[in-house]
């Protein structure tokens, strides 16, 4: 499974998003050529992340996250070495203004992950368990563009990945566990919904 050339803090990702995010528009090829094309762990973090904050309520935002998280955690599990991503979802645009004021609400939540992770429980990350996480944020993206209609459901689905993508990439068991916690609040969600 191909992961992140290097680990990097959640507030690096963000001063990276940032640095893109001056105009106008940010477009999905922006913050790809900003994260690294081969930072495939990283890549997946950041539509989770986004679609975590209030930016989610922007309407198109959880579809194309959702759909962004699907391919890149598809590659995961086939081990490819560069992401791909289709023409079209890399021009696909986002309000820059509204980015940068997702990622300065979530800044004290990533200062305070980014202190806190280390390795722990590291046996969850040996085979054939490191391919669960892997496979829920995977059905999670292949989900999001429907839970759209369900409010507040994509933002916890989001929340769900990354801890995923985090416990992957810092190799923190802890995090693995803690992502169950919005899994089990989305199925809640969900079924107080259809039954």
């Amino acid at each position: 499974m191909t992961t992140a050339a290097h680990q990097r803090s959640l507030g690096d990702l963000a001063d990276r998003i940032r640095s893109v995010s001056q105009d106008k528009k940010v477009t999905v090829q922006d913050i790809v050529d900003a994260v690294g094309h081969r930072s495939l762990l990283p890549l997946l973090l950041v539509p989770a992340l986004l679609c975590a904050t209030p930016l989610s309520g922007v309407p198109g935002v959880s579809m194309v996250s959702g759909v962004l998280i699907a391919i890149i955690s598809a590659q995961l599990l086939l081990s490819v070495d560069e992401v791909w991503l289709p023409q079209r979802l890399l021009r696909q645009t986002v309000n820059a203004k509204a980015v940068r004021k997702a990622l300065d609400t979530s800044e004290p939540v990533m200062s305070w992950v980014d202190r806190h992770t280390h390795h722990r429980l590291t046996g969850l990350f040996h085979r054939p368990l490191i391919h669960v996480p892997v496979v829920l944020c995977l059905l999670s993206g292949l989900a999001m563009p429907f839970l759209e209609f369900i409010p507040f459901s994509s933002s916890v689905a989001a929340i769900g990945v990354s801890f995923m993508a985090l416990s992957l990439l810092t190799r923190d068991g802890l995090f693995f566990l803690l992502a169950l916690v919005p899994y089990a609040g989305l199925a809640w969600l969900i079924g107080g919904r259809f039954m």
